[in-house]
């Protein structure tokens, strides 16, 4: 039986490879790997508990750092493994520094790399996850597009059309499995919180909590927070960097500990409207069908702005307080709950059989 290694290491990897990964162990030898990308219990363990994924065979433990540190002690620890291990392909997912580790390391090693989410671009090369995205797929032999533009994307960058895969994002079938269970999730008596009355943050890019930027995204924030209260299950990050800055919430801004999968579920999905700079929350409310105003400039998934079932309002105070006047009122609303998002399901199924066709050639 062919041996294909996965390696993941944070929440949106854990969740976007869940659907794939119980199909991977029907066809393959399987083994997975956890980087410790996200070292916190609350921020991965749970998530394998609910999604009903096997623990990792091989847990890395690279805990937080630098870029640079974090990278090199993921690829450090990971070329033992896979020396060990001989798998005959390794499979990485993403835009994080996890997937360009597992990427590099294996090609480094001679060993094929399949890279789910391939061809997302945002075109702002100052984002740390644009450059990790574009590497591994120059390194990767099977490229699995989540839409057409990301096709696009990796026929203009020279990549060969047979490596290119049309699959779908994965993420849709990870929120409409998962999305009965959410039903039940206890969150909002928990929280005290009505259907419908309050909105969603979350935010945890670098270039979101720098102090260049983060003071006037909490300023305008806190103006939004005055009309509509906001619940922020806030990442370390943006609480260290809240800390570090000497800055304050707005009270009407309610934080809480990261949440598992179908906590954020169910908050997202009954939650007037989302504040996010997150890449895989953009698509998961999209499947909820929840606006979602993006607190950046780009985005990777230019198709669900281009249906207009989410708005990017940038990051600046003028621009989020702009975006909030149009999209959070009734009418504004009213037209991005109207838009339809071209989703696409089965995504893991189309994957996991080009890995299998590749495999036994």
């Amino acid at each position: 039986m062919r041996k294909v290694l996965t390696v993941l290491g944070t929440r949106p990897e854990i969740i976007k490879l869940s659907p794939l990964i119980p199909l991977l162990r029907e066809r393959f030898e399987h083994v997975l790997v956890h980087s410790g990308q996200h070292y916190s219990h609350a921020m991965d363990a749970v998530f394998f508990r609910e999604l009903e994924l096997p623990p990792p065979n091989h847990a890395l433990a690279v805990g937080s750092a630098s870029h640079g540190e974090q990278t090199a002690r993921m690829l450090a620890r990971l070329e033992p493994i896979l020396l060990a291990e001989k798998p005959d392909m390794v499979l990485v997912q993403g835009d994080t520094n996890t997937t360009l580790a597992g990427g590099l390391c294996a090609a480094k090693l001679g060993i094929p790399v399949a890279h789910l989410e391939a061809g997302c671009r945002s075109f702002n090369r100052r984002m740390p996850e644009e450059l990790n995205r574009v590497v591994v797929d120059h390194l990767a032999v099977l490229l699995f597009a989540p839409d057409q533009a990301a096709c696009d994307n990796l026929r203009n960058e020279g990549i060969p059309e047979a490596q290119i895969h049309l699959v779908g994002s994965s993420s849709i079938d990870a929120v409409r499995r998962n999305q009965p269970l959410a039903f039940d999730a206890p969150i909002l008596d928990h929280m005290e919180l009505t259907a419908g009355e309050y909105l969603m943050l979350t935010m945890h890019r670098a270039e979101n909590t720098e102090p260049q930027r983060l003071p006037d995204i909490l300023r305008a924030l806190a103006a939004i927070a005055e009309e509509y209260p906001i619940i922020f299950p806030i990442h370390p990050r943006t609480a260290g960097a809240i800390e570090q800055q000497g800055l304050c919430l707005s009270p009407h801004i309610r934080t809480c500990e990261p949440l598992g999968y179908l906590d954020t579920l169910k908050l997202a999905g009954n939650a007037r409207a989302l504040l996010t700079d997150s890449g895989g929350l953009q698509e998961e409310a999209a499947a909820l069908g929840v606006p979602a105003l993006i607190l950046r400039n780009e985005t990777e998934w230019r198709y669900l702005i281009d249906a207009g079932v989410h708005m990017l309002i940038g990051n600046t105070y003028d621009s989020i307080s702009a975006g909030a006047h149009d999209w959070l009122q009734p009418e504004g609303l009213a037209q991005l709950r109207a838009a339809h998002a071209p989703l696409w399901p089965g995504a893991g199924e189309r994957a996991c059989a080009t890995i299998a066709s590749f495999l036994e050639t």
